[in-house]
């Protein structure tokens, strides 16, 4: 394995003070399995203090110092430098009450999650693995195991339950009996988790190459119904095949989540609250929450609305190119999956309508019309009433979307004119 220069230079700069160095983690597990590389961490006999010394001429963090953790700067690579630990309690499910530092390899790579993901590699003393608990059998036989007891593994952080099924989901392994059985019977622990933990585990799981495979891995362990809040969850392998078809962007999967979690009334106003609370409780942002919501009412909208110009450039206007396009592809999806000819038919004319009115780039959103208040006061409507003034403008837009040829200034004052009677 040849290591990026500026791994080589960390591990040989502990190694030239007195230390031990091992590339651990993801890397190595990659590595094995011909995928890039991204994520370097070095495992060390060194104290956070000895590091920081060692590395006092590069950039350095103590992002973790407390638990081992250095993190160093090197050419533009970063790279988490932690010293071999033991940990014992794990009262808030997520921290050890106690870290001890040790000085061997082993006894680190013994707390570590994951089998796949407890090896160490140091190429300046072997060309071989340590590999205690047969992280490369696993990997070979495409095994997700966890190190030791997963009862145990699990008790000490919940959160591992998710990391195993997506590390599953991504790399298309078989959970092992045992940890999958352990996963199920843990999976009520995932409450103990913060909220913001588990929506960033939860992304990268929704966000990923196999978004499916993992949801319903999340559903089998019983996992699902505890980060969703609720008991009535039924996903199929083939409707959780449209959630990998949208982009990886998290309000288009979650809108797409929902849309199948509940096919008949995901976009009526009590399931809407119900899942903006949720979103709200797993700590997602307002934005990424308002689109969710916009995107299952465009798309509840796209399914029952007639296909027209006049309704693509509505739906455009209303959600956006991106969205209105995301929203065109949901459809296409459901229809497929419905094995509707005619739905499908359907689907395909909107999809063509829509490109077609991108492509001519005709005015679609309310602040491309020709007019604005004061064209209409100008033009002596709503001089007694305000009120007046929005309802012309929304009355000009309409006329807008129904033909892009009216967008003109004089036009528009002129139908105006004619219909509120005024000279």
């Amino acid at each position: 394995m040849k290591l990026p220069y500026a791994v080589e230079k960390a591990m040989k700069k502990i190694m030239d003070a007195g230390g031990q160095a091992f590339l651990v983690g993801g890397a190595l597990r990659d590595w094995l399995l011909g995928l890039p590389v991204s994520d370097y961490d070095i495992a060390t006999s060194f104290l956070p203090g000895q590091v920081e010394k060692i590395f006092s001429d590069e950039k350095t963090w103590p992002s973790g110092k407390r638990f081992g953790t250095i993190t160093v700067e090197i050419a533009g690579t970063v790279i988490e430098i932690t010293t071999f630990r033991r940990e014992s309690g794990y009262s808030d499910s997520r921290h050890p009450d106690k870290v001890t530092f040790v000085t061997d390899i082993h006894q680190d790579l013994s707390r570590r999650d994951f089998t796949v993901n407890a090896m160490a590699y140091n190429p300046f003393i072997s060309s071989s693995f340590v590999d205690p608990f047969g992280g490369r059998k696993d990997l070979q036989n495409r095994i997700i195991r966890t190190v030791g007891n997963p009862f145990e593994r699990f008790t000490e952080d919940p959160l591992r339950i998710m990391r195993g099924v997506r590390l599953a989901a991504q790399l298309g392994f078989e959970i092992e009996r045992d940890t999958e059985s352990a996963m199920k019977n843990c999976s009520s622990m995932i409450r103990n988790v913060s909220s913001e933990r588990i929506r960033s585990e939860f992304d990268r799981l929704l966000l990923s190459q196999r978004p499916d495979d993992g949801l319903l891995l999340l559903q089998e362990t019983s996992v699902l119904p505890q980060l969703l809040g609720t008991d009535t969850i039924n996903l199929k392998a083939e409707s959780c095949r449209i959630i990998r078809s949208m982009e990886p962007e998290p309000a288009y999967r979650l809108s797409a989540l929902f849309s199948i979690l509940y096919p008949e009334d995901f976009a009526n106003a009590d399931r809407l609250n119900f899942i903006k609370n949720r979103l709200t409780q797993l700590r997602y942002d307002k934005k990424t929450v308002h689109n969710t919501l916009k995107l299952l009412a465009g798309c509840s909208r796209l399914a029952s609305m007639d296909i027209s110009l006049y309704s693509i450039r509505e739906l455009l206007g209303s959600m956006g190119t991106a969205y209105a396009r995301q929203c065109i592809k949901w459809y296409e999806a459901i229809c497929q999956l419905n094995k509707n000819p005619s739905a499908c038919e359907r689907a395909r004319q909107a999809a063509s309508l829509m490109e077609e009115v991108i492509r001519r780039n005709d005015p679609v959103f309310f602040h491309q019309l020709a007019v604005d208040g004061n064209h209409i006061k100008q033009a002596g409507i709503g001089l007694k009433d305000p009120r007046i003034i929005g309802e012309a403008l929304n009355l000009a837009y309409r006329w807008v979307l129904e033909d892009p040829a009216r967008n003109d200034t004089e036009q528009l004052i002129a139908m105006l004119k004619k219909h509120y009677s005024l000279p």
